[in-house]
């Protein structure tokens, strides 16, 4: 008797246990044990001390599409996890690897910079003069305070420089947006580029279809203040399937209507509530009038179970932009 035949029995008579099964069909009790624990490991039914606890079939069909759904969230991460591992093996000997090319063959393939701005002042240098129709960049941008920070004008340029490209995708961290952020996301836009969010980017890092590939010198590095850009096919390949990944888990970007978005952000990455408002120029009562106003939207009651919710969700918040 195969699984399907015997499931349909199931659901037409009713045993009770592994006995009444066995004793109905004539089979081995071994056998139907087998043939339970098996339909059981695809959500038909439990089986607790030999009795049978049947799933009705749109149950079942749940159970399994929820158990396939994890499966291949699993599988993602570790791909994920994979691939993280190898890049950050090239990001540590790049430097190294570079040099020694350049000693071989007399010519320079990396291009550093230092300091608070490194980031940006690299992405000036190389790509700047570069920008050629019909190019792709894909950038993971992990320092939002940076970007806060920066002035319109810097910020205007930076978009003046990303609209020559056919495509430009950026991931954030998944936080809401406030209004100052949100704003240079609309000018960006203008620009086409394509944001989305990710809870807990790995590391910032940048490729585009020349095969540069700018890397932090430490990798990860979220804030980095060493960078260099790496001039390689090999590299390039892996940073693209790597940010392919996370693309695919990224979600898209919405906007902060409450304020508690910068908050979860930085009290994930280790400050205080207090500390986190006042980073904001926010008065810690307001900050934690934000997050009560959080927790009654998720429907939890500790900051724990909030940052799980808000991390789950993605890029949570009100309507899109």
């Amino acid at each position: 008797m195969s699984d399907d035949e015997l499931l349909d029995l199931l659901h037409r008579e009713r045993p009770q246990d592994l006995g009444a099964v066995a004793e109905r069909t004539a089979v081995d009790a071994g056998e139907v044990r087998a043939a339970l624990e098996r339909l059981a490991s695809q959500g038909h039914l439990s089986l607790q001390d030999e009795v049978i606890l049947l799933n009705p079939p749109v149950q079942a069909a749940a159970i399994a599409i929820d158990r396939l759904l994890q499966a291949e969230r699993a599988e993602a991460e570790a791909r994920s996890e994979r691939l993280a591992q190898i890049v950050d093996g090239v990001a540590r000997r790049s430097a190294s690897w570079n040099f020694g090319e350049a000693l071989v063959q007399e010519r320079l393939t990396l291009q550093r910079a230092e300091g608070p701005h490194a980031a940006e002042d690299l992405w000036f240098a190389v790509q700047a003069s570069r920008v050629g129709p019909g190019g792709r960049v894909r950038a993971v941008l992990t320092d939002l305070d940076r970007y806060r920070q920066s002035s319109p004008e810097r910020t205007r340029a930076f978009a003046t420089v990303m609209s020559g490209y056919a495509s430009v995708q950026a991931i954030i961290p998944a936080m809401i947006l406030d209004e100052r952020l949100a704003a240079m996301v609309r000018t960006f836009r203008e620009s086409a580029v394509e944001f989305r969010m990710l809870p807990d980017p790995p590391s910032w890092f940048w490729v585009d279809d020349a095969d540069i590939t700018g890397l932090p010198v430490s990798w990860p590095d979220t804030a980095p203040q060493s960078v260099v850009a790496v001039s390689s096919p090999v590299i390039a390949g892996l940073a693209k399937e790597y940010f392919a990944e996370l693309w695919r888990q990224a979600q898209p970007v919405e906007a902060d209507r409450i304020g508690y978005g910068g908050l979860l952000h930085r009290m994930r990455r280790g400050m205080t509530l207090d500390a986190a408002s006042r980073s904001l120029g926010i008065t810690p009562r307001t900050g934690r009038r934000r997050i009560a106003a959080a927790m009654e939207r998720y429907g939890v009651a500790t900051l724990f179970a909030l940052g799980a919710a808000w991390a789950q969700d993605g890029s949570p918040g009100a309507d899109a932009e």
